[in-house]
């Protein structure tokens, strides 16, 4: 059995090799960048060698079959640290089962191998990520269309990025650790610690009660015309995950399957500065979030219309725009599961399910992109793959776990 997990999570790793294969300066094609850039007045241009060597370490936004894309003047920070985050999950996997079972030569070859292959690229993406550190506090900074929300001008340090940045940085550690390279990884893992601190003492507000981005205008959030995004769920999600020593919750009915305990199982809250204080503010925010984003009981991705976006003019309903997004509900729904707000999976599911009935196309809206709160119709790509996995993935979570 274990041999049959270790060759599909090498099947899924292949395809993890083709996008970091791709990772800006490991091959000579060609790159363009800045379309989603006011600065480049949304106009995509050529990236010279001095710009592309900026870049060096980076994803891109997309993946041609003669060149690549930079969307704005920037790579996205979520692509390189949502990639660092799965490839360090599936290797730590990997070593799991090689511990546990005590794989074949052949196996614990193909282990080995793409090991090999593989760090020396996870390593130049935890490098550019932390050159978009530019003033030191510990948290990147981004401008316009840097992240996956790229009709939305949010510049500065956003929450979701550092979320992204949190999931592979000690996700990282993790997997160094398992390979014995314990001094490097407790280096990371510092540094994993110093960004939760810097989140919390920058991106707190304490008159909204939650974690709300700062512009980049402002060194700390004031809570004065600030916007609540939804995908401020990746922060909690990230504490769930990495550090679920950290959830706020003590329940008979939850058995939490952590994702640590594939490694390990090093107490890392130990290491997290104000871990009480942590767990309220993730109360706070999960409330704020219920009070301010849900729309008769369905999560937006905005808690109002957004009153300029760009390259494309959105009216509300429309798009990024004060719309629901079913794939991070989907991550709002399995992070609140994790934290005893059974109550709250109940009402989001029932709403979701039963909104989501009756298609006159027979479509199940929870599989488009996006769906326009005023109507229920769903609009973008159908299926969205990526709302189908994060579905799964807390389907499986919460039918493996929940116990009654």
């Amino acid at each position: 059995m274990a041999v049959y997990y270790l060759l599909r999570v090498a099947r899924q790793l292949e395809i993890g090799k083709y996008i970091w294969k791709n990772q800006i300066g490991s091959q000579s094609q060609k790159l363009i960048y800045g379309r989603g850039s006011p600065e480049t007045d949304f106009t995509p241009l050529n990236a010279n060698g001095d710009l592309a060597q900026n870049y060096y370490g980076a994803l891109p936004t997309t993946i041609y079959s003669d060149f690549s894309e930079v969307y704005a003047l920037n790579p996205d920070i979520d692509s390189t640290a949502l990639m660092i985050y799965v490839s360090s999950w599936l290797l730590n996997y990997m070593i799991m089962l090689n511990q546990s079972a005590g794989l074949r030569r052949k196996e614990s070859e193909v282990l080995n191998g793409t090991l090999s292959f593989l760090i020396p690229f996870l390593s130049r993406g935890i490098n550019y990520l932390l050159s978009r550190d530019v003033d030191g506090d510990g948290l990147l900074e981004q401008n316009y269309n840097e992240d996956w929300m790229d009709t939305v001008l949010r510049d500065g340090k956003i929450v979701y990025s550092q979320a992204c940045w949190l999931l592979g940085l000690s996700s990282f550690a993790k997997l160094l650790y398992n390979m014995n390279e314990d001094k490097k990884a407790k280096g990371l893992l510092s540094k994993a610690c110093e960004l939760i601190d810097s989140i919390e003492a920058k991106m707190w507000s304490e008159k909204n009660t939650c974690y709300m981005d700062v512009n980049s205008d402002r060194t700390i959030c004031d809570g004065s015309t600030d916007i609540l995004y939804q995908d401020t769920i990746f922060y909690l999600f990230a504490i769930t995950e990495q550090f679920p020593d950290m959830i706020p919750v003590s329940s008979e009915n939850l058995n939490i399957q952590s994702y640590s305990q594939i490694t390990r199982n090093r107490e890392l809250s130990n290491i997290v500065n104000n871990a009480e204080k942590v767990q309220e503010r993730m109360i706070m925010s999960l409330q704020s979030l219920k009070d301010r984003v849900w729309l008769r009981d369905i999560p937006l991705i905005t808690e109002k219309p957004l009153q300029k976006t760009g390259p494309w003019i959105l009216q509300a309903h429309e798009y990024h725009n004060y719309t629901h997004w079913p794939w991070i509900t989907a991550i709002e729904l399995l992070t609140r599961f994790r934290c005893g707000q059974i109550n709250e999976c109940n009402i989001l599911l029932s709403n979701l399910f039963r909104n989501n009935g009756g298609s006159k196309n027979g479509k199940d809206k929870i599989f488009y992109e996006w769906v326009d709160p005023s109507t229920m119709a769903g609009g973008g790509a159908y299926p969205f793959r990526t709302g189908v996995s994060a579905y799964r993935l807390a389907a499986f979570e919460i039918i493996s776990n929940h116990t009654v």
